[in-house]
């Protein structure tokens, strides 16, 4: 019989519960997109895994309003709180259900990726380069974000995924970045990460 994890009270404020939620749930759709239009199972798993954070963060959301509200006023409040913590959990299963589409090896209609590369910002995937100036460099020190308009949603290095990865993390040549930007700033990376420019931003890198 599988073992079933305890849930474990987290001494968190409800800020950072929504914080953690929002910065979740966003995650979620961009790789819930990803994994639509790679076909990627992996992608579509981690999807899944953060789906279960989300629900283990509701709940603990869920027990901090019942141990907050004091009075009817306060009680009032925590129902905006509940409430908004619901549509994100809300938004967390519907890309839930993106995920499991892919699980299932449900084919998708050419519209479906076409719609997804259409759009005012798309899911791109960059191969870097051993010649790349952003070989070595942390997310913290390319602000990729802001130099290029391109978001680092996840990176494949190897066999392995990392998913979030956050401004500490080095790149390395063969890492394969997927992000998330306008079509323009997902080529203009593409052409970084390959060597063919030399430059990001103002600066040289």
């Amino acid at each position: 019989m599988e073992e079933v994890e305890e849930f474990k009270y987290e001494p968190k404020s409800v800020k950072e519960i929504f914080i953690e939620m929002k910065d979740t749930v966003e995650l979620m759709v961009d790789l819930a997109y990803a994994s639509l239009l790679f076909g990627d199972k992996e992608i579509a798993e981690e999807v899944l895994e953060l789906e279960e954070r989300i629900d283990l963060l509701n709940y603990q959301l869920m027990m901090h309003s019942v141990l907050a509200a004091r009075n009817v006023k306060e009680a009032e409040q925590v129902i905006t709180i509940l409430q908004i913590a619901n549509a994100i959990e809300d938004i967390s299963n519907a890309a839930g259900d993106l995920a499991k589409m892919v699980l299932e090896g449900v084919e998708l209609h050419p519209v479906i990726k076409e719609t997804i590369l259409e759009g005012e910002e798309i899911i791109g995937k960059i191969q870097v380069y051993p010649e790349s100036v952003i070989v070595g460099k942390t997310l913290g020190e390319l602000d990729l974000a802001t130099n290029t308009g391109v978001w680092i949603i996840a990176v494949r290095r190897g066999k392995r995924w990392i998913f979030g990865p956050n401004e500490n993390f080095k790149i390395r040549a063969g890492d394969v970045l997927i992000g998330r930007g306008t079509r323009t700033s997902i080529d203009h990376l593409k052409e970084i990460a390959r060597g063919a420019i030399r430059v990001i931003g103002n600066e040289r890198a």
